[in-house]
């Protein structure tokens, strides 16, 4: 019973882990997408783009992290 009890928790653990970095990622691409949709427009959406990109870049090297 001790085990399944074990193998339980790791696969919760896993489950949480994997949905976190899905999430991460998503939420990337979303950032991504909608800089580029922001560099076509005016001074202010190309700024907006530009600190979209900043911000998906700190996700990359793990300053914003779900964690």
């Amino acid at each position: 019973m001790g085990l399944m009890n074990w193998l339980a928790i790791v696969v919760t653990v896993t489950f949480v882990v994997v949905i976190a970095l899905v999430a991460m990622c998503s939420v990337q691409h979303h950032l991504d997408a909608k800089a580029d949709r922001l560099r076509r427009g005016s001074e202010e959406e190309r700024q907006m783009a530009h600190d979209l990109d900043e911000i998906s870049r700190k996700m990359d090297q793990g300053r914003y992290s779900p964690f």
